[in-house]
């Protein structure tokens, strides 16, 4: 026994160096390993922190800044003081087939009233040529971005203005374009998110817009068609991926004390950020094993792999969906905690955007064929039929890389794309409301029945 328990102790002596060699060996390793990716994302001109981001997001001299009109739009917007500022939340822009009662009508007319002077200097801000609006994105999750919800409660003045008057359609549809556009180079996801929002306002507005029995006027069709030409652009969220990468860093090398900070912080108020948001010093034991270090590079290949996927169209959906679920089984599996909370939700904002493009093609078409329409006195058999005149050629589905489709119905026509479950459902529209139990499958459409 003692020669054996002596025996036991050489070899506990030779391994215990050895494994400890091989640990710092590794954990250099990964270090070294971390730093290359950061290091390829500057080679790339991409930004790794909160202040790289800030700069990424290209200042703007003050003269051609569309923010600071914006801001004095801001401070002119009003609501009611009483029950009705949560009547007027609570209604939407009515989608084609939708009435509003005559009560919604007078809360709406009352509402847009009272905003017209916020939406007439929003309408000077969207002359201006750029836009960068004063956030500070070293922040992290804690930026202030309180142009956002204004943002898009202007936007829906503008579509409330033309339900109320339609002949004010396409001016309003303009400034919400506009308005959607002083967001394009803003890095950062949720504005991304609310950019769609405020487009999608644009093309519900236009949808019943076209609707109308009172034909629009064929030069101002193709000045729609102009803007949304120019509102698709199909790198929205790999430019929100890139900024949301950036920020996100800082939140894997935390010390207990920030972190907690962050938790109990409110964003919301100034207040929540009383010093620069630089990260302490790690913990020891999280820093000497890597813990969180190997979990950092997880994160960045992954969001590297998302950023790729967000600019490649048309989209692979299955492609898609397979390599979201493996980023989210191996960061569960590899207790990749940080990867596991940030990066769920990636799949689906960037079939979001494949959504978004879907539509606007939808739109750019419906405003070719009722070019077409306004010259020939009738409806297109096909979309060939708008070729070259009215469009360069037919849009490409987003989803599949298939032509738009096009159906003549008894009375107008439907423009569709198949959607993200790729199935062409022959252009069934989705309702207006929908229970969230209902598993039927829609198309993206863009329906027009006159």
């Amino acid at each position: 026994m003692s020669r054996f328990f002596h025996r036991l102790c050489v070899v506990a002596l030779v391994l215990i160096p050895l494994c400890f060699i091989g640990f710092i060996i590794w954990r250099l390793n990964l270090a070294h390993k971390v730093n290359i990716e950061l290091a390829a994302i500057r080679a790339a001109g991409l930004p790794t922190d909160g202040v790289e981001a800030n700069a990424y997001y290209p200042s703007v001299p003050d003269s051609e800044n569309a923010a600071l009109k914006m801001e004095q739009a801001f401070d002119l917007m009003a609501n009611y003081h009483d029950r009705r500022s949560n009547q007027i939340n609570s209604i939407s822009i009515p989608y084609r087939k939708d009435v509003l009662t005559a009560d919604q009508r007078e809360l709406i007319g009352g509402y847009c009233a009272m905003n017209s002077n916020a939406l007439m200097c929003a309408g000077e801000a969207i002359k201006l040529p750029r836009c960068r609006y004063p956030v500070d994105l070293s922040w992290g999750v804690s930026a202030l971005l309180p142009h956002l919800p204004k943002l898009k409660a202007l936007a829906l003045v503008a579509g409330y203005q033309a339900e109320l008057n339609p002949n004010d359609s396409v001016h309003s549809i303009s400034t919400i374009l506009g308005m959607a556009h002083t967001l394009d180079k803003e890095p950062i996801l949720i504005s991304k998110l609310v950019r769609f929002a405020m487009v999608e306002v644009a093309i519900v507005t236009l949808e019943r817009c076209l609707n109308n029995p009172e034909e629009v006027d064929g030069g101002e069709l193709g000045r729609l068609q102009e803007q949304f030409a120019g509102v698709e652009d199909t790198n929205q969220i790999a430019s929100g991926l890139i900024g949301e990468r950036a920020m996100m860093i800082r939140y894997f090398r935390m010390s207990f004390a920030e972190a907690s900070k962050l938790a109990n912080a409110d964003a919301d108020t100034p207040s929540a950020q009383e010093a620069a948001p630089l990260p302490g010093p790690q913990p020891i034991i999280l820093k000497l094993t890597g813990f969180f270090e190997r979990d950092l590079r997880f994160y960045l290949q992954a969001m590297q792999t998302n950023i790729v996927l967000a600019e490649t169209y048309p989209k692979n959906i299955s492609v898609i969906t397979n390599i979201q679920a493996r980023i989210w089984e191996t960061s569960r599996h590899n207790w990749y905690i940080l990867s596991a909370l940030l990066l769920p939700a990636m799949d689906s904002t960037i079939f979001r955007e494949a959504n978004e493009v879907a539509h606007v093609r939808t739109a750019q078409t419906a405003l070719a064929v009722e070019c077409f329409r306004g010259l020939h006195g009738r409806l297109p058999e096909s979309l060939n039929e708008l070729v070259p005149q009215f469009i360069a050629a037919v849009p490409q589905d987003p989803f599949d890389g298939q032509p738009l489709r096009y159906h003549l119905l008894k009375k107008g026509y439907v423009i569709y794309s198949v959607g993200r479950d790729g199935h062409d459902n022959n252009g069934r529209e989705r309702p207006a409301k929908i229970k969230s139990s209902d598993r039927t499958e829609y198309d993206i459409t863009f329906i027009v029945e006159r």
